[in-house]
């Protein structure tokens, strides 16, 4: 049988979503979504195989962030991507959306790029390293590194967004630290690009601003004062790890902020990105434009809001 198709796993994601929306990827769901020429698959090793026999092309987006259930990052991260893979027609290609978790909280060397030693320190970057080494065995294999996605419909942003009008958001330690945010549009286009162009790992993150400037930009654009008080990072990690131990052992609720949220916002990390820009054509949008637009869309959410025409999930 000829290979000629693309399929999507987790189209139904945030970058899945984008992914659909620029490539005629057939989506592979759970349940019916509403998705143009969805399959309905629980996705056992004799589904995939049934459904992978025309596979030109598989774009493996599927996994969970669930950083407070390991249990669930293997069974979705590592096994899910172990089924995927062996169910492989030989040829077919697969291209993956790992992260740059796998090189921990304080990479090796600044910038990092592909060649920088993994030292995934957290329970999600093991899952996803993991995984990096499945899709490896697969000759024909784009391995992307994404950073820290962000960009309109982000619930975890505008909760930050919503603290800064308040005046409760903190800065974490002194601000100085570069985080490597890349717009979920612009990950999607280096996965829609990957499925003809490149071969191997990626790194795909766009150009770092530090935590206080990302502060002042939305605080201008929301037309609030930026965050002037600051928490040390040990005594943040503390918190979230005190409510993580409550959430796991003591009936708590589900923190809004976890270890890995206080590591993403305090870490100083840079990328460099030349291979994908060559290869793949990445070219991320400045900082400045995404955080804009996102504070746009908060603005007019909080609009319509009050004027009862959106009710946010539960």
């Amino acid at each position: 049988m000829p290979l000629t198709k693309v399929y999507l796993t987790g189209a139904t994601g945030r970058l899945g979503s984008a992914v659909l929306g620029r490539t005629r990827a057939i989506p592979l769901v759970r349940k019916p979504s509403g998705l143009k020429n969805e399959l309905i698959t629980d996705f056992s090793s004799a589904q995939l195989k049934r459904i992978f026999r025309d596979a030109a092309c598989v774009i493996h987006l599927a996994g969970s962030v669930d950083t407070l259930d390991e249990r669930k990052l293997q069974v979705a991260n590592v096994e899910l991507t172990r089924r995927v893979v062996a169910a492989l027609p030989q040829g077919c290609r697969i291209v993956f959306s790992s992260s740059i978790s796998v090189y921990g909280k304080n990479p090796a060397q600044l910038p990092a790029d592909e060649d920088t030693r993994a030292n995934p320190d957290s329970a999600y970057a093991r899952s996803k390293y993991s995984a990096e080494k499945i899709v490896s065995s697969h000759r024909n294999h784009v391995i992307l590194r994404i950073g820290t996605l962000y960009g309109p419909g982000f619930g975890d942003y505008y909760r930050v967004l919503g603290m800064i009008c308040s005046g409760r958001m903190r800065i974490i330690g002194d601000g100085g630290n570069r985080i490597p945010f890349v717009h979920v549009i612009d990950a999607a286009d280096a996965a829609v690009a990957s499925i003809r162009k490149g071969r191997g790992t990626y790194v795909i993150a766009g150009e770092p601003l530090t935590q206080r400037e990302i502060y002042a930009l939305a605080s201008s654009e929301l037309g609030v004062p930026m965050p002037a008080k600051s928490v040390p990072r040990f005594v943040a990690s503390a918190l979230a790890s005190v409510q993580e131990f409550a959430y796991h052992h003591l009936g708590g609720r589900k923190p809004p902020f976890t270890s890995e949220h206080v590591g993403v916002l305090s870490c100083d990390r840079v990328f460099d990105c030349r291979r994908a820009r060559k290869s793949l054509g990445f070219s991320p949008r400045r900082l400045e434009q995404g955080i804009r637009a996102m504070v746009k869309d908060y603005a007019a959410l909080g609009a319509r809001q009050k004027a009862g025409f959106y009710s946010p999930p539960e």
